[in-house]
């Protein structure tokens, strides 16, 4: 008998825990090649679950699928909601980085549904989850937890532990699960528009994966991404008088205490796409009906507990945030942007043990919230002085900032815009911080 004919008559079954890691994927990859080549039950399924055209998935090209969220609804949950679902916490374990059978085990269970000629609840009714091919315990306990519930507290886990805008990057050519993973941990980037940001400004450079080319393939695929959705910009001295004329609106509103404008125009740019306004509040809720409920508001675009966003002056965007005094600061700094500038603070913060967003300055061991209430105080505990917004552009501003280790913050000039005009104020003794 010849070698070959041996080896396979002795052969034991496949088995994740005997086989080596390439002959565990490979054997995988035929299951599900397997699986695909069937047709799904209905069309009506296949619409559904928005599956791309042939020959041009994702997953096939080790990407993310990016499907939507699976529905929440109370009562019972379909096939089609179940697969997104699956599809859904696949995508987020392998941007979370976690071990490469677990990912294929949900992306298998998805196909197995996609294919089968029963209804889950009819199965989970009769308890015979386990016996479809590809569930183990633990997804089938998922699944049942689903089609009975119209929840799943584990994907509920998964969406506030991993950011899916993480998943969004996924979708672009040449960056996959694992490049979206190292981009999030290595320079906390977690979204399309900090990726263009970074790409733009050079931050990607010396990251793994990122060479020259690989940049300028993420640029190529962003800008044929956005060409077309980018709002139009209008001067500086257009967008003023509606800047000034809605501050002051918003600092009349019952709850208002803080007003201040952030974006780009803050940062005293020439054109602006859009009008970034914050406040503190302790009554975000009330306070932002107000806002919707402005003469100057033409058309209310969404409005939630911390955000709303409005047209107004002709069809500009305006998005107004609602935050609580103790996280100002640092919303404040955030908001302002710019994507660049943030993305060099993020990495130090990173770098520091610390973490950097929108609602403070926090320890990586343990989560504690270490400050935010001014900018001040975010730019200390990163070691800088205080940078102003016409600075913050992503250049050499966070290196020139940098403070002495026996050096305690400075004070700085303040910067701040009011109309058209810029204007430097010295910095008082910080009775109200930036």
């Amino acid at each position: 008998m010849p070698a070959s004919s041996a080896m396979s008559a002795t052969r034991a079954p496949w088995s994740p825990r005997r086989a080596n890691t390439a002959v565990a994927a490979a054997t995988m990859r035929s299951r599900v090649r397997t699986l695909r080549l069937r047709p799904p039950r209905t069309d009506a399924v296949s619409g559904l679950i928005a599956r791309p055209p042939r020959g041009e998935n994702a997953r096939s090209r080790g990407q993310c699928s990016w499907r939507p969220a699976a529905v929440r609804s109370m009562g019972m949950v379909g096939n089609a909601e179940v697969v997104r679902t699956l599809e859904r916490i696949a995508d987020l374990l392998e941007v979370r980085g976690e071990n490469a059978f677990k990912v294929r085990a949900y992306r298998l269970a998805a196909l197995q549904v996609e294919n089968l000629g029963a209804e889950l609840s009819e199965l989970a009714a009769s308890d015979g989850l386990q016996g479809i091919t590809g569930f183990g315990p633990a997804i089938a306990a998922k699944v049942e937890e689903l089609v009975t519930t119209g929840r799943l507290g584990y994907l509920e886990r998964l969406e506030a532990e991993v950011p899916v805008s993480l998943l969004e990057i996924c979708t672009l050519g040449g960056v996959g699960p694992r490049t979206a993973h190292m981009l999030w941990k290595h320079a906390g980037i977690d979204s399309l528009d900090a990726l263009e940001a970074a790409a733009r400004c050079g931050a990607l450079a010396g990251l793994p994966r990122m060479g020259a080319r690989t940049v300028e393939n993420i640029l190529r695929a962003l800008d044929r991404r956005s060409g077309e959705t980018r709002p139009r910009r209008r001067p500086r001295e257009e967008v003023a008088p509606l800047a000034d004329a809605l501050l002051e609106a918003l600092r009349g509103l019952a709850g208002a205490g803080r007003v201040e404008v952030a974006g780009s125009f803050r940062r005293g740019r020439p054109t602006v796409g859009d009008l970034d306004l914050l406040v503190a509040t302790d009554r975000p809720a009330e306070l932002l009906a107000g806002f919707a409920a402005l003469p100057a508001v033409e058309r209310v675009l969404l409005r939630g507990d911390t955000k709303c966003s409005v047209h107004a002056d002709g069809g500009m965007q305006v998005d107004c945030r609602a935050v609580a005094a103790a996280q100002f600061g640092a919303a404040w700094q955030y908001f302002t942007g710019s994507q660049a500038h943030n993305i060099r603070l993020r990495g130090l913060a990173l770098r520091a043990g610390l973490t950097l967003n929108e609602y403070g300055v926090f320890s990586i061991d343990g989560g504690e919230r270490l400050g935010g209430a001014t900018e001040d105080e975010v730019y200390a505990l990163l070691g800088l002085r205080w940078i102003p917004p016409a600075e913050r552009e992503g250049g050499d501003e966070v290196d020139a900032a940098r403070l002495p280790e026996s050096q305690g913050a400075a004070a700085p000039a303040r910067f701040t815009f009011e109309g058209p005009a810029a204007r430097v104020d010295p910095a008082p003794l910080h009775p109200v911080g930036h």
